[in-house]
């Protein structure tokens, strides 16, 4: 196969595992949940993705279904995404939103979300420091 056929077949699958996941967080992780934010869902169906096309790449490695290159294009890039998501986009998001709850700050609450972030990125940073 080609690599824009190998790619469709990819973003297909990201498409589809997306809506999947949308419908598992709607229908069954927080079908009482009364805090409607957008955001919260979408991060949360990005990574259920591209974690689930990262298990597909695996399947997809073992029977050889699609062109080497290609798969080893994918998997570089779900891992790239998935990272960013999981590292730099989760954590500001939940620093983010324990401060909006703070009425102290709520001016500043931007601010106070980059520093709580920097804050985790040095602390995450160390763990892995030998």
């Amino acid at each position: 196969m080609s690599f824009f056929t190998d790619s469709l077949i990819m973003f297909s699958s990201q498409i589809i595992f997306f809506g999947f996941g949308w419908l598992f967080f709607m229908r069954q992780l927080f079908k009482d949940y009364e805090v409607r934010r957008y955001l919260v869902q979408i991060v949360f169906s990005v990574t259920f993705a591209f974690s689930c096309t990262m298990f597909e790449l695996i399947i997809f490695e073992i029977l050889g279904v699609l062109n080497t290159s290609s798969r080893y294009f994918h998997w570089k890039l779900d891992l790239y995404v998935i990272l960013i998501v999981l590292i730099f986009v989760v954590p500001f998001y939940i620093g983010f939103f324990v401060v909006s709850n703070i009425r102290l700050v709520q001016k500043r609450r931007l601010l106070c979300s980059v520093f709580l972030w920097v804050t985790f990125m040095y602390f995450f940073w160390k763990l892995g420091d030998p």
